[in-house]
C-alpha cells in the first residue's frame, strides 16, 4: 500500500457463481481522510464488495489489505430483537475484543451525538425503523476503527440524524479516518472526496456527463 493508504483492493474477483463473477479484478485504494462514495445499478455488486473488504466474503481472486481495524454498517439491520441498545452495544463491542468500560463510553457519546440516549434500556423489537438503524451505524464506530465500511448507513433517519451522520463523517474524516460510503443519493455527492461507480465488476470514478452509471444523458 502507498504510505497513506489504509486499505488496498487488488485485482479483486469474486461471484456466488464461479462462471458468473459479480466484482472482476477490482481496484480500489483509499487513504486516511478520504470518504469516498461507492454507488451503482441494484445487483452490481456494492453490498457484495463492501462484505469482501471486511473480510466476510473471501475473494476467489486477489487481495484486500486494511490497515488497523474495520468498522461496518451494512445495509440490512444486524441487532439482537431480544436485547436492549446498550446490550447490543455490549455484545458487539465485546467481539471487537474492546474492554467493557470504553464500550460503554463510546456507546453512551454516539447515543448522545445521534439522538437516541433515551431508547439505552429499550429493547430492540421495540425501536422505531430509525432508531435502530442508528443502533445499527452507532455500532461501527465502537473503539474508534481506522476504516469505516457503510452501507446506506441513514436509511430510515430523520433529516436531523442524517445531518448529525454527516457531521460526525467530516470529523472523523478530519481525524484521518477512512470512510467507505454506498449511496444512492445526488446530494451526496458533494460530500465525498472521490465518488466512484461500480460497473461491469469494476470501479471507475465518476466522470458527471458520460460516465456508464450517472448517464450518457443529462446528469
Amino acid at each position: 500500500m502507498t504510505s497513506g493508504a489504509v486499505l488496498r483492493a487488488q485485482e479483486v474477483t469474486f461471484g456466488y457463481n464461479r462462471n458468473h463473477p459479480i466484482l472482476r479484478n477490482l481496484d480500489l485504494e483509499v487513504d486516511a481522510g478520504e470518504i469516498v462514495g461507492i454507488s451503482g445499478e441494484n445487483g452490481s455488486g456494492k453490498s457484495t464488495l463492501l462484505k469482501a473488504i471486511i473480510g466476510l466474503l473471501k475473494p476467489q481472486q486477489g487481495t484486500i489489505r486494511v490497515r488497523g481495524r474495520a468498522g461496518y454498517s451494512p445495509q440490512e439491520l444486524l441487532l439482537f430483537d431480544h436485547l436492549t441498545v446498550r446490550e447490543n452495544f455490549r455484545v458487539f463491542g465485546r467481539a471487537a475484543g474492546l474492554p467493557r468500560a470504553r464500550i460503554d463510553h463510546d456507546a453512551d457519546s454516539l447515543m448522545e451525538r445521534l439522538g437516541f440516549t433515551k431508547y439505552r434500556e429499550t429493547k430492540i423489537g421495540e425501536l422505531s425503523g430509525g432508531t435502530a438503524q442508528k443502533l445499527n451505524f452507532a455500532i461501527s464506530l465502537l473503539g474508534s476503527p481506522e476504516v469505516l465500511v457503510l452501507d446506506e448507513p441513514y436509511q430510515g433517519m430523520d433529516h436531523a440524524s442524517y445531518v448529525a451522520f454527516w457531521e460526525m463523517q467530516q470529523a472523523l474524516r478530519r481525524h484521518g479516518k477512512a470512510i467507505i460510503v454506498v449511496s444512492h443519493l445526488i446530494e451526496d455527492e458533494k460530500r465525498f472526496t472521490r465518488t466512484l461507480h461500480l460497473v461491469n465488476g469494476r470501479l471507475q470514478a465518476c466522470a458527471q456527463k458520460g460516465c456508464p452509471y450517472c448517464g450518457e444523458g443529462p446528469p
